[in-house]
């Protein structure tokens, strides 16, 4: 089937007749060259705004970056930025994203950062995000600030936020039809079409599909199916009224970790077809509906943006030990206003809102049916996702509201930002359990159970009060050359099932102090930063020799850091990139409980590096675009070694100069080009950690991988 995929493609593009190729941003008329408009974000700051002029360190990806990459998913989009450590066992949507540290502890999805889509939240009240719904193929643009932003976004932002931006309705009109097949049975079909559906009503309509069986592994499948409709109004005094229904259903096998002699095999062969332990059936299997309506109306001195959004998802989750099944409706508004105004004489906006979210989730955890057992009845490996018996049910609610107020004042040379913001976030877990599995012994146990945490009827309410306050300050020392400062804090809430775990898990508080420096000119642009950011009461995650995990409080963690990032043009059509990251992390004080028999001891780790985060990490690219429609980039990307445990016994070696190609050739309005990602088929870890009794795991990245692409706008 790919075969015949990939001459379909490559006859379809030779055969067209020659048409005249025009220069990248011409004018399609003219063919005389369009100047580029300068980058502007409102993840930063809720308003419009220069990213030169942005107190923070922002990082923007946009078209012609995503359209040199095949993008199955974010990290392709996101990789090679400073500070942003992200990677994806299957090339679906189980991106592992952190940064600048936040994130670390996720077991999966994305915790600690905000991510919105097209300004609209999808993080969950208790920090969680799904990618499972985000359609990449209709990603426009990504923007990603670093650092804390609670003060505009609310607790958990304390790592930063990403704005998702897709194909507006407001867009050139037009049609888009991308059609990919590559190895390990990479599929990819996606059809939309932009523009006026009769007076003053607008909409983009799409429908994609991505498959890859990623044989390299055991079961590592890989699927979703979106179709998505974006009905909106733009009226003559130019208010707007975007909406935006999608469908998606997802499917993604989840293959477990390796052991170290199992990942040598793997550096040797290319090849993982095992799996560590006897829970080799993990997977999440989604069914969402995403629902969004935000208006943009401005009266007077006043531009009012209220919004409203909802998520509906049916989710099945074999996990290790138990099945989850679980319905989970989310709800939420954000009420903005920004007002222009004068100050002394200066020029001024006020930003002020109000905001709510509600997460409503119904589980039914369920036993394996059919698995295997020692001589002693431990499980040793599980035949099938199959589900067994009912053991617990469980229902979870979070409320968060908040209410936020910044204020922006604007000199001839300077730009100050102050603002603050109250969060408060309540959790109601309850639930029934009648059986669980026991850790130690490796089986089922029913309840009453001394093995088993929160057996019979239980309950559990916290509830976390925040308040964010923020002072930045931007300066023009002259033309396309900014400084920046900026004292931010981050409020970050235990999950719901850190709570479950460990019902005493404080707030998390975490303050920022940057300074940072932005220049543009005609040939070459840079970026640096540098920032140290105290943490109280970071969760730390914590595996046992058993195979669980504890989350605890440390006292204090340290984490300072530099980034740097820069882009030079020699000549026309050429691009050479280089981006640095420096991370220096620490516990400044913490106490690690580690199991000894039946009972816990306490490890002081004060001093330790945090696990997982390298200090040095690079990334270098090189882009050439030719008048004739020839394109070529390579990309390569290094991690340095980091420690693989908070008692830091053991460092990984991280990896050295895994690089992707591009190759592409542009006719008219048809595209075609190669992706090959991993092009030395470096076999290495996205991840390597020990537990508290010494056992290595590996999660390997995949090896060398290859997509043709063919792309034709109408």
């Amino acid at each position: 089937m790919r075969r015949y995929m990939l001459s379909i493609l490559l006859l379809a593009f030779l055969l067209l007749p020659p048409l005249p190729a025009l220069a990248s941003g011409a004018n399609e008329e003219t063919g005389e060259p369009v100047q580029e408009l300068e980058e502007i974000t409102v993840s930063a700051t809720r308003t419009q705004r220069a990213v030169e002029e942005v107190p923070a360190s922002v990082a923007v990806v946009g078209r012609k970056e995503l359209e040199e990459t095949k993008m199955f998913n974010l990290k392709e989009a996101l990789s090679g930025i400073p500070g942003v450590l992200i990677d994806t066992k299957n090339q679906g949507y189980d991106t592992r994203l952190i940064i600048r540290g936040a994130g670390l502890k996720a077991r999966y999805g994305v915790r600690e950062i905000m991510v919105l889509q097209d300004g609209v939240p999808i993080t969950d009240p208790d920090s969680l995000t799904r990618l499972d719904f985000i359609d990449t193929q209709l990603i426009e643009r990504i923007e990603v600030v670093k650092g804390p932003n609670s003060t505009l976004w609310g607790v958990n932002a304390a790592g930063g936020v990403i704005n998702v931006i897709t194909r507006s309705p407001f867009g050139k009109k037009g049609g888009f039809l991308r059609l990919g097949a590559g190895d390990f049975g990479m599929e990819n079909y996606h059809l939309s079409y932009t523009g006026n559906a009769g007076g003053n009503l607008y909409l983009v309509v799409s429908g994609s599909r991505r498959v890859s069986d990623n044989s390299w592994r055991r079961w590592n499948r890989f699927w979703t199916n979106q179709v998505s409709v974006k009905p909106s109004l733009l009226l003559d005094d130019g208010t707007t009224w975007e909406n935006h229904i999608s469908y998606t259903k997802a499917s993604i096998q989840l293959p477990g970790s390796l052991s170290e002699d199992q990942f040598e095999r793997y550096k040797e062969t290319g090849r993982a077809r095992e799996t560590y332990g006897p829970w080799k059936y993990s997977g999440r299997y989604s069914e969402i509906i995403f629902l969004s309506s935000k208006l943009n109306k401005k009266i007077g001195s006043f531009d009012f943006k209220p919004m409203v959004f909802g998520n509906f998802w049916r989710h099945h989750h074999p996990v290790t030990g138990r099945i989850n099944d679980a319905d989970t409706d989310t709800y939420g508004a954000d009420l903005q206003a920004d007002m222009d105004h004068t100050f002394l004489g200066r020029e001024g906006t006020l930003t002020a809102g109000l905001t709510a979210r509600y997460d409503d989730q119904k589980t039914d955890y369920y036993k394996y049916a059919e698995y295997l057992t020692s001589s002693r009845g431990r499980i040793t490996e599980v035949l099938s996702d199959k589900e067994g018996d009912h053991i617990e049910t469980q229902k979870r609610e979070t409320l968060l509201w908040g209410i936020y107020v910044q204020e922006s004042i604007r000199g001839k040379r300077w730009i100050l930002d102050v603002g603050a913001r109250f969060d408060r976030v309540e959790f109601d877990i309850k639930g029934t359990k009648w059986a669980g599995y026991d850790w130690g012994s490796g089986r089922y146990v029913d309840c009453p159970s001394s093995k088993l945490t929160n057996c019979g009827d239980y309950r559990i309410t916290r509830s976390y009060d925040a308040v964010s306050p923020r002072i930045a300050l931007t300066y023009r020392i002259g033309e396309g050359l900014h400084l920046y400062g900026n004292i931010s804090t981050g409020i970050q809430t235990p999950t719901e099932g850190e709570i479950s775990t460990n019902p005493r898990l404080d707030l998390v508080k975490v303050r920022s102090y940057e300074v940072g420096l932005k220049a543009r000119r005609e040939h070459w642009r840079l970026d640096l930063a540098l920032y140290y950011s105290p943490v109280k009461n970071e969760v730390v995650q914590v595996v046992q020799s058993d195979g669980t995990s504890d989350y605890v409080n440390a006292g204090k963690t340290d984490k300072k850091g530099m980034e740097f990032s820069g882009t030079y043009s020699p000549i026309r059509g050429l691009d050479l990139g280089l981006s640095y990251a420096y991370s220096d992390y620490t516990f400044d004080e913490f106490s690690e409980p580690v199991r000894s028999g039946s009972s816990k001891v306490n490890v002081d780790r004060s001093g330790n590096r945090l696990p997982y985060i390298p200090m040095h990490q690079y990334s270098l690219f090189a882009r050439y675009s030719h008048p004739s429609g020839f394109r070529i980039r390579v990309e390569t990307r290094s991690w340095g070694d980091y420690y693989m445990d908070n008692a830091n016994t053991e460092k990984y070696g991280g990896y050295d100069f895994v690089t992707n190609l591009l190759a592409g050739y542009s006719r008219g309005n048809l595209d075609i080009s190669v992706n090959v990602d991993n092009l030395f088929d470096r076999h290495y870890a996205m991840e390597a950690k020990k537990d508290t009794g010494g056992k290595k795991r590996y999660v390997p990245a995949p090896p060398r991988g290859f997509m043709v692409k063919l792309t034709y706008r109408f």
